[in-house]
């Protein structure tokens, strides 16, 4: 009883967390027709996935893109003069708003900035659309709406 009350007063007192916005990138070789996927190990889970370039909107002081552009370089040191918005998905039944950018033909930075995020990047690779659909067929990647706007990309850029 005691332990129910608890948890009521704390729903009531104890301040709760926004959830952030995210961003995710697509780094995408516009020649090749392929997209970076990245692979990185989420302590949380204690476990590795396959994902895109992404990350909390956190800076109140930073635009959408800017937050864009910065989780490209520093989670793959990439940089683009193209980079645009393609998608948003609105917040909604709890969901956090997610913002989805393409970066077209990305090059490697000379300097880039440090990674700040505790997560890791195991490693990362380039695939074109069969192998793309591959990876979600085995359950590499999973299905979701940052893949289905991957999928989109592929067919604008065929």
């Amino acid at each position: 009883m005691l332990q129910t009350f608890k948890k009521k007063l704390c729903k009531i007192l104890c301040s709760k967390k926004k959830p952030r916005e995210v961003v995710i990138v697509y780094p995408f070789n516009t020649k090749t027709k392929e997209l970076l996927l990245i692979e990185e190990y989420i302590h949380h889970y204690k476990k590795s996935f396959w994902k895109f370039v992404s990350g909390g909107v956190d800076k109140n002081d930073k635009d959408l893109i800017t937050h864009a552009r910065e989780e490209l370089a520093e989670e793959v040191a990439l940089e683009s003069e193209n980079l645009y918005h393609v998608y948003s998905a609105p917040k909604i039944f709890g969901n956090r708003g997610t913002h989805f950018y393409v970066a077209e033909n990305p090059i490697t930075m000379k300097h880039p900035p440090k990674n700040p995020d505790t997560d890791e990047i195991l490693n990362h690779k380039w695939v074109n659309q069969e192998q793309f659909q591959k990876m979600l067929d085995v359950k590499e990647l999973l299905w979701d709406e940052a893949t289905m706007v991957a999928l989109q990309l592929f067919r604008k850029y065929k």
